[in-house]
């Protein structure tokens, strides 16, 4: 009697009762059905950042009476509210575990769930003739929203699979499918503009409006088809003597940004932000620029610059390619062929708008398709190498910290397009760019100058310092797999005396940390 009352409090004590829930249970090998299921929630982001990323900014300052730089500024104050919000937010994800909301509906699940309604939010952004502090108002609710609660989902690879080469299928298909939806955000709205006229402002908002209403049912099959690890009561324990021993008592905002900061000790992850921050600034720059540079520079329509962005569709096979060769090269390799590709059509947008050669269109498609090969390249590598560095983390600490580092690379992320975007509003506005209300105005010959000095010296430049850091950077299949594995035999009690030199060369490097100076594992040689 007094074994089944023990055995009944310790399973219904509002903390293990939940743990035979679907979310938590692994359906098997990784496949294809899958990783769709996983991928499709790409869109979340998809129906915010590339319909803003693309056309926003134009829709400000041709149908909002903005200037460049007011809408930089919104821009600017959006990402560095939605920064902090990221920060926090990983931290909350990864210890919501402690409260019985949390356990029930997962601390990655319940975020998902979260992320139904809030996709619809965005469709308030692209209403014409308000003020500017209702634009303001309008992007910091969806930008915020949006990235926050994409943090959780970027979770789930680390906990649904260790796995090298079913995480690769899983970021693979989660790029293929955003590739799809980007071309979408392109194809969409270049359809659209061919019912309406140029002054109007109307195919904006009905391309948000489909984009918004297909993601809700796509992230509902997201939540349905994945899963993720369930924190014990044993575990919360452990890791709340772990979070004293490191913290004390102080869980305040003094050790939350300690805790940040700490991501940063690994040396991959250094390199990994260095590549991010840098190529994805490159990549705003000529988002954000790029239906100027077509309508003002090239003096081409809004719906010739929907059908050049929506030859991101060649993103599919590359994607698809890319997926594959990722597992016989490096990374370093794919990011210097894919950076080399855009460096390359960086120099064609400015020879194209120097010659205005006859049959342009004829280069702005080669153009344009080297430049989405490598931009797709650009996608796929950080995000694939992402649920890696985790890993790396934990060899240090014992910790799997994957919500701190996705909310610090979400951080960069936005700290990057957030200052791209002005950089870009700010020299349009100094370069004497006129603002309208009601459509397109005639551009003094300065802001046609600057426009294409964005597009081939500005993006050119930040892949550059791209292309220096990706060279730097050693992870790869081959080098994971030894860490890995070293990381395998001390999660089950070996000694760190036993590691053979070439095991522990490879750890020093990829985290930038002595191995003898690494002491969470130093307890299993006082358990012998």
């Amino acid at each position: 009697m007094n074994n089944a009352n023990h055995s009944s409090t310790s399973l219904h004590d509002g903390w293990d009762e939940y743990q035979n829930r679907k979310i938590y249970q692994s359906r098997g090998k990784i496949e294809i059905g899958r990783s769709i299921g996983f991928g499709v929630f790409s869109f979340f982001s998809i129906s915010m950042q590339g319909l803003v990323g693309a056309w926003l900014l134009f829709f400000y300052t041709t149908f909002c009476g903005l200037s460049a730089g007011q809408g930089a500024t919104i821009f600017l104050i959006g990402r560095v509210a939605d920064a902090i919000a990221s920060l926090v937010m990983g931290n909350i994800s990864d210890n919501i575990y402690k409260y019985r909301l949390g356990r029930k509906y997962g601390r990655r699940h319940i975020f998902l769930l979260v992320a139904i309604p809030a996709v619809l939010v965005p469709i308030t952004l692209w209403i014409s003739g308000m003020s500017y502090w209702y634009y303001l108002v309008t992007y910091l609710l969806t930008t915020v929203l949006m990235s926050v609660l994409q943090i959780p989902w970027e979770c789930l690879p680390n906990e649904m699979t260790k796995d090298f080469n079913e995480r690769t299928y899983m970021s693979t298909t989660r790029m293929v499918i955003a590739g799809l939806g980007n071309m979408l955000t392109q194809f969409v709205p270049a359809m659209l503009f061919k019912f309406y006229p140029k002054s109007s402002p109307i195919p904006y908002l009905l391309m948000q409006i489909i984009f918004s209403v297909v993601t809700v049912f796509l992230i509902w099959v997201c939540y349905k088809t994945t899963w993720e690890h369930f924190v014990t009561k044993a575990e919360a324990k452990q890791l709340n003597i772990e979070a004293k021993a490191e913290n004390g008592n102080n869980h305040g905002l003094k050790a939350e940004l300690k805790n940040y900061f700490s991501t940063f000790k690994i040396k991959t992850f250094r390199i990994h932000m260095g590549i991010y921050l840098s190529s994805y600034f490159a990549s705003i720059l000529f988002s954000t620029v790029f239906v100027y540079y077509i309508v003002y520079v090239l003096g081409k329509s809004t719906s010739t610059s929907g059908f050049l962005q929506s030859l991101s569709i060649v993103s599919i096979p590359v994607t698809i390619i890319a997926g594959f060769v990722i597992t016989k090269i490096s990374y370093r390799a794919m990011d210097l062929f894919g950076y080399s590709l855009i460096l390359i059509s960086a120099i064609m947008w400015g020879l194209i708008a120097l010659m205005k050669p006859s049959h342009i269109m004829f280069y702005l498609i080669i153009g344009m398709v080297l430049y989405e090969i490598g931009l797709y390249i650009l996608y796929f590598t950080p995000w694939n190498a992402f649920p890696f560095i985790p890993d790396l983390d934990t060899l240090v600490t014992g910790k799997n910290r994957s919500g701190l580092f996705a909310s610090v690379m979400t951080f960069i992320n936005q700290i990057s397009q957030g200052l791209a975007g002005v950089v870009a509003g700010y020299l349009l506005d100094f370069a004497g760019f006129k603002k309208s209300a009601t459509g397109s105005l005639t551009q003094p010959h300065s802001a046609i100058i600057m426009i294409t000095l964005i597009m081939s010296v500005g993006v050119g430049g930040m892949i550059l310092l791209a292309m220096f850091f990706a060279s730097r950077f050693h992870l790869s299949k081959s080098t994971f797999k030894v860490l890995s594995t070293e990381l395998v035999r001390l999660q089950k009690g070996g000694s760190m005396n036993d590691v053979d030199p070439h095991t522990k060369a490879i750890c020093e490097d990829l985290t930038g940390v002595n191995y003898d100076s690494i002491t969470f594992w130093r307890k299993n040689d006082q358990n012998e």
